[in-house]
């Protein structure tokens, strides 16, 4: 007997997006808004406020000269950036908390989060994908699925802490096998609830198993190599991280080498610190 029944129904009571990340989704499609219209909108939270100009200000985002007004900052980052960003301060709140049944410590999922984030926005631009335009949020929200399961491994942990012992599959099989879904499904199932586009939903849904990927593909291999290089940092690794696989396929397809990995894990402690801040 597996949990899927009591898992769907905490999906279904897992907690809505806020209002002004909607109102942004239904931005994204009129081609008509301006920048004013979406100051309207955030202009009256100062906290976001705040955040949107250090975001438009930082390193990560490429700032060379310093904007003061939220209007120049929002020219700056765009609508879609924007959207990212209201996203990303919603849910880091929610990924700071510790989850016992993966043995993740406080702030762990966090800078796990961060940390897939940049680097599959830093693979992304060395590699010139430029399609994959979701990447930074696909990144950041990959692993939410954790909040879902964690109380479900907490019940049973001496059988995941058996099955690991003796692992000769994923540690993702061993989540379907004992609880009926894997938390990037679960993951994947609440972005759907929340309504976020297809690429984040895919992304997310598929990053353990992106050979199995038959839309976004490269998106999706590209979160599955970010979260692999981010455990292979020891970066929000847990009791069970180091026993997820690299997929031989999504290095092949994106034609991924030693010196790129490299290059993108020094990129990306290079900036961690700086959005840690900023998400926290």
């Amino acid at each position: 007997m597996t949990y899927l029944k009591q898992i769907e129904d905490h999906i279904d009571s897992f907690p809505e997006m806020p209002s002004m990340c909607r109102q942004l989704l239904g931005y994204l499609d009129d081609p008509q808004v301006d920048f004013t219209t979406i100051k309207d909108l955030v202009q009256y939270d100062p906290g976001l406020t705040a955040n949107i100009l250090r975001l438009a200000n930082s390193v990560h985002f490429g700032a060379v000269r310093k904007v003061n007004s939220l209007q120049a900052a929002l020219t700056r980052l765009g609508t879609r950036k924007i959207l990212e960003l209201v996203l990303s301060l919603t849910v880091s709140s929610r990924l700071t908390v510790s989850l016992p049944g993966y043995g993740l410590q406080a702030r762990d999922l966090l800078r796990h989060s961060i940390w897939t984030a940049v680097a599959a926005q830093e693979l992304a631009n060395l590699l010139n994908m430029k399609q994959v335009e979701m990447i930074f949020t696909a990144g950041l929200l990959h692993d939410l699925g954790l909040l879902l399961l964690d109380p479900f491994i907490q019940k049973e942990r001496l059988r995941f802490n058996q099955a690991v012992d003796t692992l000769e599959a994923s540690f993702e099989q061993v989540e379907q096998d004992i609880l009926g879904i894997d938390h990037a499904r679960a993951g994947g199932m609440i972005l759907a609830k929340w309504q976020l586009t297809p690429d984040i939903v895919a992304g997310v849904r598929g990053h353990h198993q992106p050979e199995q990927a038959t839309a976004y593909k490269e998106l999706t291999f590209l979160i599955h190599l970010a979260d692999m290089l981010s455990l292979s940092e020891g970066i929000g690794t847990g009791e069970y991280g180091l026993q997820h696989n690299v997929c031989p396929l999504c290095v092949k397809k994106v034609g991924l080498k030693k010196e790129h990995l490299e290059y993108v894990a020094s990129k990306t402690l290079d900036r961690m610190n700086e959005l840690e801040n900023i998400l926290s």
